[in-house]
């Protein structure tokens, strides 16, 4: 069973891998940016990250596995186009589609960030530009969401390992025990910081 949490950094040996992190934050933000401003290319941006993800060593299957968190929202937006068409009120499925296109290139290309650097070297390279509490703050701040992913990520293997079944319990059992680890952890950083300054 794979249990790599999303967002996890991946060990390599890639160009992306030894490019400084600040390039991959700005090639993060200018893709991001081309994303929303010019979306009917957007298929274009999907196909270029799976052809870089693969070139750099990430498998397809690999790359299906960092798209499952959106599978959600992506039939949630068909079913409410179905269903609009049902209450025969206007809806263009053009844009239900841009949309999808637009979540599924954002995903590719936050997990090729974070599956190619790591937190200690973003925060190096932030405090050589920035004042160290921003920089700390800032690279604290890209970092929560893959830890959150990864406290979310063990609880739910350790729930499928006890026999637990997927549906409402498991949602009301573990989300009290994943806002608490959460807090924990988010109050250890915050430490950790105030004994750095």
């Amino acid at each position: 069973m794979d249990i790599r949490p999303l967002f996890s950094y991946r060990r390599g040996t890639s160009f992306l891998h030894r490019m400084s992190p600040l390039f991959k934050l700005l090639f993060l933000f200018g893709f991001t940016a081309l994303i929303f401003f010019f979306p009917n290319y957007v298929q274009v941006y999907s196909v270029f990250f799976i052809l870089l993800a693969r070139f750099i060593g990430f498998s397809l299957l690999d790359q299906l596995r960092d798209l499952k968190p959106i599978i959600p929202y992506c039939l949630l937006l068909v079913s409410l186009h179905i269903f609009s068409l049902l209450l025969k009120t206007e809806s263009d499925i053009k844009d239900s589609g841009f949309l999808i296109l637009k979540l599924i290139a954002l995903m590719q290309l936050s997990s090729l960030f974070f599956n190619t650097t790591t937190s200690l070297q973003l925060k190096e390279t932030l405090e050589k530009i920035l004042p160290f509490r921003t920089a700390a703050l800032l690279s604290l701040f890209l970092f929560f969401i893959p830890l959150l992913f990864s406290i979310w990520t063990k609880l739910d293997y350790a729930w499928k390992a006890r026999g637990g079944k997927k549906g409402l319990l498991k949602f009301f059992k573990l989300l009290p025990i994943f806002i608490s680890e959460a807090m924990y952890k988010g109050e250890k950083l915050m430490y950790g910081l105030k004994n750095r300054t």
